[in-house]
């Protein structure tokens, strides 16, 4: 019961964890960027960040539900 939990939460985990660290970018490009344009730049540095990090960790999840998905057919 608890496993199935925290398996469920892993997905939403990533989820706020992504919408966070594009916030904490585009904020931190606001700051250091003096603006706008410094906001854009963080946040596009920040996205690509976040594929090369989160990118696994989103993949593993849709493997998971992928398989959950073939089991149910079964």
């Amino acid at each position: 019961m608890l496993t199935k939990f925290i398996v469920d939460a892993y997905a939403k985990l990533i989820e706020i964890s992504l919408w966070l660290f594009l916030l904490g970018s585009l904020i931190a490009g606001w700051q250091f960027g003096n603006g706008f344009i410094g906001a854009v730049i963080g946040l596009v540095v920040g996205f690509v960040f976040a594929v090369m990090f989160f990118g696994a960790f989103i993949v593993l999840e849709d493997i998971r539900k992928s398989v959950k998905a073939i089991e149910k057919k079964k």
